[in-house]
């Protein structure tokens, strides 16, 4: 590839390559438990952020290694069989700042997460636990029957109270939301201010 621009090989030595100790620095930061496997995470990071770049490369690459980095954290978390609550705790950690997304949208989803968050651990014991395994972490409908000993149509009626629920919930959360806007907003205009 010797067309005048610079080849996938030589972009990713000197793009990406020398974010490598910082992205080395977050897995052992966020991935503490199993620090032994950082190396292998920090490969399959880089390996991903280059087979993305074979079909476009990214224009942020410094944010793009992370989110890279944050979603595999994120799915290795999911796989795993027995949950820590501190790996759950701690997903909201690995945060990354998405450049292309507003502080106020960043903290309006933080917002309703932690909303969620509430909502989830409000809901009944079994109730909770079956949106949790259904939805949180994807088991089956009939995986996650078998896990709690319980009935498919047991499930199915758990995943429904808790999704409307869990729905209302955050219909009452973005209410709230909207109605301190709309307070604002009129403050804004009642002082003669820019909107």
């Amino acid at each position: 590839m010797n067309n005048g621009k610079e080849s996938l090989d030589e972009w990713f030595m000197d793009s990406v390559l020398p974010h490598e100790q910082a992205l080395m620095r977050f897995l052992y930061r966020n991935w503490q438990d199993n620090s032994s496997e950082v190396n292998d995470l920090c490969q399959e990071v880089l390996a991903r952020v280059y087979a993305a770049a074979q079909k476009e490369r990214p224009i942020r690459i410094k944010s793009f290694i992370f989110a890279t980095a944050r979603n595999l954290l994120c799915d290795m978390i999911r796989r795993e069989q027995v949950v820590r609550i501190e790996a759950v705790m701690d997903i909201e950690a690995l945060n990354v700042i998405n450049e292309e997304v507003g502080i106020e949208e960043q903290i309006s989803s933080r917002q309703e997460l932690k909303h969620l968050q509430v909502a989830l651990e409000s809901l009944p014991g079994n109730c909770r636990k079956v949106v949790e395994l259904r939805r949180v972490w994807g088991y089956s409908q009939k995986e996650t029957a078998n896990q709690l000993g319980i009935t498919e149509a047991a499930v199915e009626a758990h995943i429904q109270r808790g999704v409307l629920r869990l729905s209302e919930a955050l219909r009452f959360v973005s209410e709230i939301a909207a109605c301190k806007f709309n307070s604002k907003i009129n403050r804004k205009a009642d002082a003669g201010e820019e909107i």
